[in-house]
């Protein structure tokens, strides 16, 4: 195991979701909570390399915080050709996508689809590892339908120099349901010859206090529908202080505001604002219970002016 306690600073990520946490989320949450250690870009496709996939990346929207762009894909030279143009950005570090649990990624093996093909992850390390500058690190899960995927994987993993590996706790099959396998993260953390990150699950301080009592080596951990669901989350595991509800939903609304307020500055209509920050309320929700009635009423609303009347009842 590489031991990484002797870095005694608790590094937190800001993980990649899809639709969610793209650069105006990340300017909106750095403007109002500080800079995580690190965030990382929901993945750029490599086999749809246009220059529109790069415009989450562009570095003059990614300014006083450290971002990792992330690839997806599982053509070794055409992911090799997206890292060159995040190189030529001036990026240092990229993240290999071997994690995304959703069907339509899988089937194309890409993501976790990969997962069960430890060969094809070997031609894409090689590949990317030995044509570029950058750093490169890891982010998968334990393996596409079976929990022992990761075992094949390792040796592999281990072959190459890579900055990290972070671990998403569960298989790809149980999507986001079900408990994070914490005694497979044990035994991978026990083998792997990097450092490594934990992700998966983390909604509560007291769920990461937890986690690390069991894992004290453990001093990266990622974090996205919890921050998602409690934009405090970040901050109260770096001071171990506990949020009340009232600061959570506080802090909700400032940031829902900040979101209305960059997206309408990037889109074309009210429509278009609306239905993009709309869905954020899936992981807003889970710190107002017993408010169901104003959800509901959000849930109800088909434009943005509506829409804010209704959140601005349940900021009150």
């Amino acid at each position: 195991m590489n031991n990484t306690s002797s870095e005694s600073t608790t590094k937190v990520y800001i993980a990649p979701l899809q639709g969610f946490t793209d650069y105006t989320f990340r300017a909106a949450f750095t403007s109002l909570f500080g800079s995580p250690e690190a965030a990382f870009s929901p993945f750029i496709n490599a086999h749809e390399p246009e220059q529109r996939m790069y415009r989450d990346v562009l570095p003059e929207r990614n300014v006083g915080y450290k971002l990792i762009p992330q690839i997806l894909g599982n053509d070794p030279q055409k992911m090799a050709l997206v890292l060159i143009e995040l190189e030529q950005m001036g990026y240092k570090e990229v993240n290999l996508n071997l994690g995304c649990p959703h069907p339509m990624v899988t089937k194309r093996t890409m993501g976790a689809g990969l997962l069960p093909f430890p060969e094809k992850i070997e031609t894409i390390l090689n590949e990317l590892v030995t044509n570029t500058d950058c750093q490169i690190s890891v982010k998968m899960r334990l393996g596409l339908n079976s929990i022992d995927d990761w075992k094949a994987i390792l040796p592999v993993v281990n072959k190459y120099s890579l900055s990290e590996v972070i671990i998403h706790a569960r298989t790809a099959a149980q999507m986001y349901k079900g408990d994070t396998n914490v005694n497979a993260f044990i035994d991978i953390a026990s083998q792997l010859k990097h450092p490594i990150c934990f992700n998966g699950n983390i909604f509560t301080l007291e769920q990461f206090q937890e986690l690390s009592t069991k894992m004290p080596y453990v001093n990266r951990w990622m974090v996205g529908r919890g921050l998602l669901a409690n934009p405090l989350l970040i901050n109260e595991i770096h001071t171990g202080i506990k949020s009340s509800d009232y600061d959570i939903r506080a802090s909700i609304s400032k940031l829902h505001e900040q979101l209305i307020y960059l997206n309408s500055l990037r889109l074309s209509g009210s429509s278009h604002v609306f239905n993009r920050v709309k869905p954020y309320w899936e992981y807003f929700a889970q710190s107002f219970k017993g408010m169901e009635k104003g959800l509901k009423k959000i849930k109800k609303t088909y434009s943005l002016d509506g829409y804010q009347i209704a959140c601005n009842e349940m900021f009150r």
